[in-house]
């Protein structure tokens, strides 16, 4: 009886406030106020969620407040009828979303970029349209007000991937200066952290950077003609260089070459050059970035096998088998948790079974076509964008919830390890020796073990011996067939 005198008086209370105002902490609100708070101890607080569910709220009023506790810059956040934007620096969540997305091809290799950079108010019109020039981001911070031509400078170097405010940050003027000492600063951009592109765009690699330009016919005209792209200089240690005589972008390629450069035809040191460098020790650079759009994964998920959790020593959350495996594995010879050998970069199409026929034929596009196992010198496929194969997502079969580790996420696993060999990589993860496919032939099963990782150059592969482990480079044999473990996603 109780509880149904209590539910009562609250719903006549609310009922109440409806049409009044509503007072806490004091008996006299004041008469512009519909909610009066109150208080010398306590604060208001609103409802606080992470950036992914405050944009999943359906239809939101223009001037909903909520507390974003993973946005770039952490905090309060408003809606302004189209976007939340921070209450305190007026930037959005870490993704652009001013800037117009209007879509432009690419003449020479058929890829969809945006039509114009981060921040310009329009495709260029010619190669100093100042109205195109657009932003200058620091390589691998978000989208915090830092990229703005008229964001004031600090010296003090951040101490996370989040710097907390919108100042450039300018620590030296020496090779190796850095916007921020986060030890993990080569997974910006890396899987999408801190990438401002809008939704259905990313950074491009640096090997899709040098694609293109492969492609132009001639100097920063050539640029302008195949993509639009005006001679926007560059910020460095604060200062604005090269404005009208060079254009840049940035990639997301962590280490090697991360950046275009394009000169133009009166530039004093290049005549009619475009090509891309490696800058990746100096990163409080500012540069431009031009968003080329996400593939559409049209791979075939890994839907048979069984998706049990396992978190590693490094507290990362796995898969507990293979791909392909019918157990996990009970020891290093288990053969029924072998599991799958996949071509690097290729998706769940039947070559991966260990009965699969084999073909001499190079496939010539992101998917082969059919079931056999390419036999080939060095890739089995001839596709130009191959290095977006995984590390894209494109052709990922891992189960939803999953992917492809990357290279430095193997690596961290292996430096975990309790002993440097198969048995440290058995007591963490229950990798088995399941051996390799190479020229159609089955190698070292029962006696080393291979994985994948999703990265397209560089080390990108993990191998467990008896007696050790290495973290290798086979980017150049990606007919290679290695099992695949999937990490799940965060």
């Amino acid at each position: 009886m109780m509880k149904k005198i209590i539910l009562s008086a609250a719903f006549i209370a609310v009922s109440v406030t409806t049409f009044a105002q509503v007072a806490v902490g004091t008996t006299s609100p004041h008469a512009s106020a519909a909610l009066d708070v109150t208080s010398t101890t306590q604060g208001l607080l609103p409802p606080r969620m992470t950036q992914v569910q405050m944009n999943a709220i359906a239809a939101p009023a223009e001037g909903l407040m909520v507390y974003c506790s993973d946005c770039i810059p952490k905090g309060i956040y408003v809606n302004n009828g189209s976007e939340f934007i921070n209450f305190i620096t007026g930037e959005s969540s870490g993704t652009d979303t001013t800037t117009a997305v209007v879509e432009l091809t690419s003449p020479t290799t058929g890829r969809i970029w945006m039509n114009r950079n981060l921040g310009a108010k329009q495709a260029a019109t010619s190669l100093t349209d100042a109205d195109a020039y657009g932003d200058l981001y620091q390589w691998g911070r978000a989208k915090d007000g830092h990229q703005s031509r008229t964001s004031s400078t600090t010296p003090t170097t951040a101490t996370s991937e989040n710097a907390g405010h919108g100042d450039f940050i300018k620590p030296g003027t020496t090779t190796g200066d850095n916007w921020t000492d986060f030890a993990a600063e080569d997974a910006l951009w890396q899987d999408g952290l801190n990438d401002p592109c809008p939704t259905g765009y990313r950074i491009p690699t640096g090997t899709e950077l040098e694609t293109e330009i492969n492609g132009f016919i001639s100097n920063a005209t050539g640029a302008f003609d195949a993509l639009k792209l005006p001679l926007a200089g560059d910020r460095y240690s604060g200062d604005f260089r090269n404005v009208g005589v060079r254009g840049f972008l940035w990639s997301s390629t962590a280490v090697g070459p991360n950046y275009l450069r394009i000169n133009n035809v009166n530039s004093i040191d290049s005549v009619g050059v475009a090509y891309v460098r490696d800058n990746s020790a100096h990163r409080q650079l500012a540069l431009p970035i031009r968003c080329i759009k996400k593939f559409v994964n049209q791979s075939v998920t890994d839907t048979t096998t069984e998706v049990v959790p396992l978190t590693s020593p490094t507290g990362r959350i796995w898969m507990d088998r293979n791909l392909g495996a019918t157990q996990v594995a009970d020891s290093l010879t288990d053969a029924a948790a072998y599991g799958d050998l996949y071509q690097w970069g290729r998706a769940k199409d039947g070559h991966q079974n260990r009965t699969s026929n084999t073909t001499t034929t190079i496939a010539t596009s992101a998917r082969a076509g059919h079931g056999n196992f390419i036999i080939a010198d060095s890739n089995w496929t001839d596709f130009a964008a191959d290095d977006a194969l995984w590390s894209t997502g494109l052709n990922d079969p891992c189960p939803t919830g999953y992917r492809i580790p990357t290279g430095p996420e193997l690596e961290a696993e292996r430096n975990g390890f309790t002993s440097n060999n198969a048995t440290g990589a058995f007591n963490a993860l229950k990798l088995p020796l399941s051996g390799f496919r190479y020229s159609g032939n089955f190698m070292h099963t029962g006696a080393n073990g291979y994985l994948w990782s999703s990265t397209a150059v560089g080390p990108n592969y993990l191998a467990f011996y008896k007696t050790f482990t290495i973290f290798g480079d086979l980017t150049w044999g990606r007919e290679f067939g290695f099992a695949i473990r999937c990490i799940k996603e965060e």
